[in-house]
């Protein structure tokens, strides 16, 4: 299915999303789309997909226009979209997740879901993939909720597959099995379009690349005819920033300490657990997502209660402490997920800047909370982190996923504390945010704050970490100092839980 976009144009009240942008999708081809976070690539798909009806352009398929007022709509015309937030229902099984709003039903007026099963069973193992389908999503990792996804738009036989930020929280070992997929897709003569920051995939899998700079779309050619260092520059719209060095210094005294820490998980116990953190360190956590990374943080900010052991902050037993009173004492929090943890969505920018921050004098006149200065303090958040978004007033649901994730960076940052847990800190952001957030991390360690940094993405793991440990099966595997790091030596102490989704039927 060849889709063509004629003079698209989105616009949020005085703010133009997307400005005039055309653009041709051919089949049989992966269609890169990059830019900065709030650059328009999420709106104009989500536009194409029929969530957001724009102000004007058009949208032929095959040469046919095409205008639809609801996604319904766009997937029976064959179109179908992955979100970079999933849209699954965790209560339900895989195979009722897929069959929601599509259910096959019988005469009797019963669905069918044996007849389900089989077609689907087929699909799939036709491309490699395999997932048991009764199996309930909330038990389900990152990377086998991505595979749910993936087969919803196989199973109503999508012919145009759109996917935001596929690969943001996927180990390398999905991300290989992914674009296994995708590439199985693509020979079958299906279009995919990836919206994307991480070029090294672009230049990896994409047959064409667009690039969208404030809406506006600046180029749109061949993979064969850019490089990845071009590619750069256009959605920077200037020079790169330099490679950041970490200054080598001395860590001070231990500020979290963790002893004999065990954690129900949910494949089993994680831990004992023992290490610390200390003033002036990056302390880096890899690991396939999966093993134990999750209940570890969890237990740390007083989300989970662990069975045994001790954690300790600035001398202070913390382990059965409730959230607050551990951010009390010293500690930020930069959750992986910033739309359920990170944010509250339909408050405003100015209440999820200052959230945490109420007590504080300076944002309170009497009883009451001071407005203004909250208002003023999230306008320097917005500046100083480059957010793009209409003001302090707006609802934070209205930007974009990569300037969520900076709201809630720089609000963490901002408190200032001796301890920062960072948990996939750059997930879905673009080259600039990056490189601002990784400088902002080490800035934090260079003033002498302790910051226990916990990612999929080990390149980041590797240019921020004075100390690696690798977590496998919910213990540590390894300690690497960071001058004897290296990926090859990372990637022997971990393995891959997941992956097996996308290797063989079941």
């Amino acid at each position: 299915m060849r889709v063509t976009l004629s003079g698209i144009t989105v616009r949020f009240g005085t703010v133009t999303a997307v400005d005039d942008v055309s653009l041709t999708i051919e089949p049989g081809e992966i269609h890169a789309i990059v830019g900065e976070n709030g650059a328009g690539k999420s709106t104009l798909m989500n536009a194409l997909f029929g969530l957001i009806e724009p102000q004007a352009g058009t949208i032929t398929l095959d040469g046919e226009p095409h205008r639809w007022a609801s996604p319904q709509k766009a997937i029976q015309a064959g179109v179908g979209m992955v979100h970079q937030h999933f849209m699954l229902q965790d209560s339900m099984s895989v195979l009722e997740n897929i069959l929601l709003c599509s259910e096959p039903v019988g005469p009797l007026g019963f669905v069918n879901f044996s007849a389900a099963r089989k077609s689907l069973e087929e699909r799939a193992k036709g491309h490699g993939i395999a997932l048991p389908l009764g199996r309930r999503v909330g038990t389900l990792s990152v990377g086998e909720k991505q595979v749910v996804e993936i087969l919803k738009l196989l199973y109503r036989d999508a012919r145009l597959l759109i996917l935001d930020e596929p690969t943001s929280v996927l180990t390398p070992q999905e991300k290989d099995r992914l674009f296994a997929v995708l590439r199985s897709f693509r020979a079958e003569g299906r279009a995919i379009v990836l919206i994307t920051h991480k070029l090294d995939e672009v230049m990896e899998i994409a047959d064409r690349v667009s690039v969208m700079r404030a809406g506006k779309l600046v180029s749109s050619e061949p993979l064969a005819a850019n490089t990845k260092e071009r590619i750069a520059r256009e959605i920077v719209g200037g020079e790169l920033p330099p490679v950041r060095k970490r200054k080598k210094r001395e860590p001070g005294d231990v500020v979290l300490s963790l002893d004999s820490l065990e954690i129900a998980g949910r494949g089993g116990a994680v831990g004992p657990l023992s290490f610390s953190v200390r003033r002036g360190e990056i302390v880096g956590i890899a690991g396939v997502s999966g093993n134990g990374q999750t209940e570890l943080v969890e237990a740390l900010v007083g989300l989970r209660r662990p069975h045994s052991g001790s954690a300790t902050l600035l001398g202070n037993r913390v382990e059965t402490l409730d959230v607050e009173t551990r951010r009390h004492i010293g500690m930020s929090y930069i959750p992986e997920d910033r739309q359920r943890m990170g944010l509250a969505l339909a408050a405003s920018v100015s209440d999820n800047a200052n959230a945490g921050r109420e007590d504080r004098a300076a944002f309170t006149r009497g009883p009451f909370l001071d407005r203004k200065a909250m208002a003023d303090f999230a306008r320097s958040l917005i500046e100083r982190f480059r957010i793009r978004v209409a003001g302090p007033s707006a609802a934070a649901s209205t930007m974009s996923g990569g300037n969520k994730q900076k709201l809630v960076v720089g609000r963490e940052l901002a408190r200032n504390t001796p301890l920062v847990i960072a948990e996939n800190p750059t997930w879905g952001v673009d080259i600039g945010a990056i490189d601002f957030i990784h400088g902002e991390l080490m800035r934090m360690r260079d003033e002498g704050h302790a910051v226990l940094l916990v990612s999929t993405e080990l390149d980041e793991i590797l240019a921020l970490s004075d100390r690696i440990l690798v977590m496998f099966e919910g213990r540590i595997a390894g300690v690497i100092p960071a001058e004897e790091a290296d990926r090859e030596r990372i990637g022997d102490l971990m393995t891959s839980r997941a992956v097996e989704a996308l290797a063989e039927v079941a």
